[in-house]
């Protein structure tokens, strides 16, 4: 069996648990608070994100620096893997997967072969742990890149904030427009585009039951079913409208996989505290 190395960062909402039990490397982004810097998942954990939020910070989040990858690559290249498979979050929304390339290149690693998953989020965590497995059963290089686009292909995601500070502080929704949408009680429903290079409004409503329903109609175009799919539902502290929308899910799609875990720090950023993330990804 070839020795293969599965590698992705914490866009993808896995922590370090979930990476080490997978045999996973895990890469961190940088989270920003007061202008100190921190390792993802290393230096600050999700709930500490979630206290610097309650505390009025404005945290932020960036790309690991190229010194910090080149380091992790020279590690690397020690083992003697034959291939290192790296996982990124959607390369229109993070230079992470640049990152990656710049870092490959002055190492000058050709056994390096990056994917852009062109996702952000749990539908990151579900290919890399797919990739880990195939990579287990002795599939090539190509034969894994087939089945993660696959799964790019059948996965959908929605970000469901729960009011628009954060999302204004970010500078994804103007101060004005988030104001209005505050004084008139409206909720918004966002979605990942199907190129993955943006994120933009798919819905408004005045009522979470509503967003809901615009959740499940749009799994019911997009045939979402218990045999092909699975569910994340990702969470910044905000367990009740998970574990609701849980109940909703498999109850309307029969006996469908639902998982819930953490929002990671990238969307947690963007979207605030209690903001949910919900996806679609496809079973292989």
């Amino acid at each position: 069996m070839e020795k293969y190395l599965i590698v992705t960062d914490t866009t993808s909402a896995m922590d370090q648990e979930i990476a080490q039990k997978n045999g996973i490397e895990l890469i961190s982004l940088s989270v920003i608070v007061d202008g100190h810097e921190y390792k993802d998942q290393i230096d600050i954990s999700t709930k500490q994100l979630y206290d610097y939020l309650r505390d009025g910070k404005i945290p932020s989040t960036s790309q690991p620096n190229t010194g910090y990858l080149v380091e992790q690559m020279e590690k690397w290249q020690e083992e003697d893997y034959e291939a290192i498979i790296i996982i990124t979050c959607s390369a229109d929304l993070s230079g992470t997967n640049n990152g990656f390339h710049l870092a490959k290149d002055t190492v000058g690693l050709d056994n390096v072969y990056i994917y852009d998953s062109r996702q952000v989020g749990a539908p990151i965590m579900d290919m890399a742990i797919c990739a880990k497995q195939l990579a287990d059963e002795g599939k090539t290089v190509d034969e894994i890149f087939a089945t993660l686009e696959e799964k790019t292909n059948h996965s959908f995601s929605f970000l469901y904030p729960d009011n628009f500070k954060q999302l204004s502080h970010s500078g994804r929704l103007s101060p004005m427009a988030a104001r209005m949408a505050s004084m008139l009680k409206i909720k918004a429903l966002l979605c990942l585009d199907e190129q993955g290079k943006a994120v933009d409004k798919y819905t408004m409503a005045r009522t979470e039951v509503k967003i809901l329903k615009s959740i499940v109609d749009k799994f019911h175009e997009l045939g979402v079913n218990a045999k092909q799919h699975k569910i994340y539902i990702s969470h910044a502290d905000n367990e009740i409208f998970a574990k609701k929308a849980k109940l909703l899910f498999q109850t309307t799609f029969h006996g469908i996989d639902v998982e819930i875990n953490y929002l990671p720090a990238v969307l947690t950023c963007h979207g605030g505290l209690a903001c949910c993330a919900i996806h679609t990804t496809y079973k292989i």
